[in-house]
C-alpha cells in the first residue's frame, strides 16, 4: 500500500460518520478500496458496496492478490430468504442499488444489520438518485451507519452548481477529502518512479487541416450568435476556450438557471457547439469513411433545426470530407471540368447511363456516357503511418 493510501484510510477511520473522497484519476482507486476492505471486521456488521461493474472487477483483482477470501455479490437470482441470510452474515458484499432499495422497501432487510455503505460513483449522484434514497432510509433507522463515497473523476464533481456540496448533503456527510496530484504525499509517491513519456506528433493531411479550420470558423460564427443573447459571460465565449475546455458544459452551467426562459435558437446553439466539438474529436479519431458517414448522418438528423449547417463555412466540412473518400474523374485519364489532378485508385462506373452525377464541389455535372467514373481516394489516417514507424523504431 502506498503512503497516501494509508493517509486516506486513516482520515476516513477518524470520522465514524464517513466522508466523501475525491481523487485525481490514475491514483488507483480500486487498490485503495481493496485495502479498505481488508480492515472490515465481521463483528461490526455487514458492509455493502455499490460499485459499477468495471470498477468491481478491478477491486476483486487487487483484493485477490492480497487476500484469499473475495467479497461476494448479491444478485437478483438469489431468493429473498437467501439474501436475508447473506445480509446477516456480517461479510462484505457487492450489490446493485436496485436490489438493495427493493429489499429495504419490502422490509426484507433490516437497516440495523448494515454497518457501512461504500459508494464508488459519487460523481454521478444527485438528490433524486437511488443511492441517495438508500442512504436516507438507512440513516433514518441506523444512526451508527457510516457512508464512504469515492470518486476518481474530479472534473465531474464541478459540473452544475455546487455539485460537491449537494452530493455531500444527499449522503448526509460532513467531511470532504480532496487528493489532487499536486498534494505533497501524492507528488512524492509519483516522483519516485516517473513514467517515460514519448511525445509523438501526428501531422494532419491537407484536407484534415481544411476541415479543422472550417469547424473553427463555424464555431466562431455560433459564438458570435451566442454573444447577442446577453445571457452568458462574454469573456468565456472564445474559440480557445471552446477547444481546450469543456466549453459546452461551461455555457450550459451558466444557462441552467434561466434555461426555461431561453429561445429555441439559443438552445440550438448550445447543442451545435457540442456537436462541433465532437466533430473536432472525431476528425482525428475516425477514418475518412466513418467520418463522412457520421457527417451524412448529421445532415439528415439536424438539417432542419441546426444552425451550424447553414453557416458560411460549413460546406467546406462536407466538401473536404468527400474528397478524403472519393472524387470523380474521366475513364481516359483526362481532367474533368472543375476538377484538380486525377489520382490513381480504383475506378467504378456510375450506375445508369442517363443519370447525372454531381461533382464533389456540387458546381458541375456530367453523365456516365461521357466516361465519368468514381475514383476511390480512401485517405489513410496519418496516425497509422506514425504507428508503423514507431513500431519499427521500437523493434530496433
Amino acid at each position: 500500500m502506498v503512503q497516501f493510501h494509508e493517509q486516506i484510510i486513516g482520515e476516513l477511520l477518524e470520522d465514524p460518520n464517513g466522508g466523501l473522497v475525491v481523487l485525481s484519476s490514475g491514483l488507483s482507486l480500486p487498490k485503495l478500496i481493496s485495502s479498505l476492505l481488508h480492515l472490515h471486521s465481521s463483528t461490526t456488521g455487514t458492509l455493502l458496496l455499490l460499485s459499477p461493474p468495471s470498477l468491481k472487477s478491478l477491486i476483486l483483482h487487487h483484493h485477490h492478490s492480497n487476500h484469499p477470501q473475495l467479497p461476494s455479490e448479491i444478485s437478483a437470482e438469489f431468493p429473498a430468504n437467501h439474501r436475508l441470510s447473506l445480509y446477516s452474515s456480517n461479510s462484505v458484499f457487492f450489490i446493485t442499488p436496485r436490489i438493495l432499495i427493493v429489499d429495504l422497501l419490502s422490509n426484507k432487510l433490516s437497516p440495523s444489520l448494515i454497518s457501512g455503505l461504500v459508494i464508488l460513483n459519487a460523481h454521478s449522484l444527485s438528490e433524486t438518485s437511488t443511492e441517495a434514497f438508500i442512504v436516507r432510509i438507512l440513516r433514518s433507522s441506523n444512526r451508527d451507519l457510516y457512508v464512504r463515497a469515492f470518486s476518481d473523476k474530479p472534473h465531474a464533481m464541478v459540473s452544475g452548481f455546487a455539485k460537491a456540496e449537494r452530493t455531500m448533503k444527499c449522503l448526509y456527510l460532513k467531511r470532504l477529502h480532496l487528493w489532487p496530484r499536486f498534494q505533497v504525499h501524492v507528488a512524492e509517491e509519483l516522483e519516485r518512479d516517473p513514467p517515460v513519456v514519448v511525445d509523438v506528433r501526428v501531422p494532419m493531411t491537407k484536407y484534415m487541416v481544411g476541415i479543422q479550420k472550417a469547424i473553427i470558423e463555424v464555431m466562431d460564427a455560433c459564438l458570435k450568435e451566442m454573444r447577442k443573447t446577453n445571457k452568458v459571460d462574454v469573456e468565456d465565449l472564445t474559440v480557445e476556450n471552446g477547444l481546450f475546455k469543456s466549453f459546452d458544459e461551461i455555457v450550459r452551467r451558466q444557462l441552467d438557471p434561466i434555461w426555461h426562459t431561453l429561445g429555441k435558437k439559443t438552445k440550438q446553439l448550445v447543442s451545435d457547439l457540442k456537436t462541433l466539438r465532437k466533430l473536432l474529436d472525431y476528425l482525428v479519431r475516425y477514418d475518412a469513411v466513418t467520418f463522412l458517414k457520421y457527417l451524412d448522418t448529421l445532415r439528415v438528423s439536424e438539417s432542419f433545426r441546426s444552425v451550424w449547417i447553414f453557416a458560411e463555412s460549413s460546406y467546406k466540412i462536407f466538401e473536404y470530407a468527400k474528397k478524403r473518400v472519393y472524387r470523380f474523374g474521366r475513364s481516359d485519364g483526362a481532367k474533368p471540368s472543375g476538377q484538380g489532378k486525377s489520382v490513381t485508385g480504383k475506378k467504378r462506373k456510375s450506375k445508369g447511363d442517363d443519370k447525372n452525377e454531381k461533382e464533389v464541389g456540387g458546381t458541375s455535372s456530367a453523365s456516365t456516357s461521357s466516361g465519368l467514373v468514381l475514383e476511390e481516394v480512401l485517405e489513410e489516417a496519418p496516425k497509422w503511418k506514425v504507428l508503423r514507424v514507431s513500431e519499427r523504431f521500437l523493434k530496433r
